[in-house]
């Protein structure tokens, strides 16, 4: 990134973030006129989103891309981790580029910045297209804002139907539903964290601040681990976050919540995808107290790796999760108030999870290794449906091949 754009961003950044997001959008669309629907989705494919961004619009057009890949299909890339869209925590990945003309461009862009997409890509590019976008909303309704992305893309695709449903409701092309392929990156290794947690109970739960702090909700795994265990040196918790300067005020927050408890372990490095797969692979359990997911990727890698999953019983996770296969927790639904302001819209709801049914889940796992083998193995057999050979099938499928 060179140094004026790097001010740039600085400058952006100081600015209050709801103005700013109305301004960026409203300037973004202006002039900007959607493509003529050509009515087909077929290669050659261009998959543009934020390669180089350790976050799950990151992940997912990673995701995209090695599947049409392995798959043979036509396809390049426009990688948008240099823009305002996106951050750059990995290493750049040499890629094939975007083909002009007919074809099929499939966004990895939230339906905000659609319009802002389109520009940084270009016409040369966009021209001929169909447009797909691939939207990960965590709420029951999108924003007015998204409204914009409605009018600029021909179609989309959703990991959930816990999204389409919410997609549905403004958008009037076709709504495909294509669970994420999830795959296992070689050389796991859970021995190094077995070691260094001394082959404690080890519960683990990961997040990224800038997906919402309060939607994540760490602080309720917090209470809900400490009110099974308090100080029981028998038993860890380790907590992967990522992006901490996104909000500060979380981070102060999460250390708090965390205060002197010697069994709880804050992770704030970057690791690779073989080192976090190898932490899950150590643990006993994974937990994840959100409030609303679109998806649960986590829940998912942990279902891969055979490991008992403790969720909030709400949102997307609620359509591979059941009490055959992990342990899902009660919850009520409350008004969304998030005060980092990402998912502030207290006129729609979501769940706020039972810590004591939490507690009494973890408790349950730590006094019956034979349950956590019996959900395991569940879990396993169930997760077949996010591999990458079904993946493949959905991606043929939605583009006629």
């Amino acid at each position: 990134m060179t140094r004026t754009r790097r001010l740039i961003r600085n400058i952006w950044s100081m600015l209050p973030r709801s103005p700013r997001r109305k301004l960026f959008v409203g300037m973004s669309s202006l002039g900007l006129r959607p493509s003529p629907d050509p009515g087909v989705a077929a290669p050659p494919v261009t998959v543009a989103g934020v390669f180089r961004s350790a976050s799950g619009l990151g992940e997912s057009a990673r995701l995209n891309l090695d599947a049409l890949q392995q798959s043979g299909i036509a396809c390049g890339a426009l990688d948008l981790s240099h823009t305002f869209l996106g951050s750059q925590e990995l290493p750049a990945q040499p890629v094939s580029a975007a083909a002009a003309g007919p074809g099929t461009l499939i966004l990895h862009v939230s339906g905000p910045f659609i319009p802002y997409a389109l520009r940084s890509i270009g016409k040369p590019v966009t021209r001929g297209k169909r447009i797909i976008g691939v939207w990960h909303w965590e709420l029951p309704r999108l924003p007015a804002d998204w409204l914009t992305g409605c009018r600029h893309v021909h179609e989309v695709w959703t990991p959930s139907q816990f999204v389409a449903d919410a997609v549905r409701q403004d958008f009037q092309g076709p709504v495909r539903v294509i669970p994420h392929g999830v795959g296992l990156p070689e050389n796991i290794d859970p021995s190094s964290w077995k070691a260094m947690t001394e082959n404690r109970f080890l519960v683990v739960t990961h997040f990224n601040m800038a997906s919402g702090f309060e939607r994540k909700n760490p602080l309720a795994a917090i209470a809900a681990f400490r009110q099974a265990f308090a100080d029981d040196h028998e038993v860890c918790l380790i907590i992967k976050m990522l992006n901490a300067p996104a909000w500060p005020e979380g981070e102060r927050r999460l250390r708090a919540a965390i205060g002197e408890a010697s069994n709880i372990k804050l992770l704030t490095h970057l690791m690779s995808r073989s080192e976090i797969f190898s932490l899950l692979a150590a643990a006993d359990t994974v937990i994840s107290l959100h409030r609303a997911e679109g998806f649960g990727l986590l829940a998912v890698e942990a279902m891969l790796l055979g490991k008992p999953v403790i969720a909030t019983d709400w949102s997307a996770t609620r359509e591979f999760l059941n009490p055959q296969n992990s342990c899902p927790v009660a919850c009520t639904l409350v008004p969304a108030v998030d005060p980092q302001g990402n998912y502030h819209f207290p006129d729609q709801l979501w769940a706020s999870p039972d810590i004591e049914d939490a507690a009494r889940w973890l408790r349950r796992l730590r006094e019956d290794p034979e349950l956590r083998v019996q959900l395991g193995s569940r879990a396993r057999m169930d997760a077949r449906q996010f591999s990458l050979g079904s993946y493949h099938t959905h991606l043929r499928r939605a583009l006629l091949i």
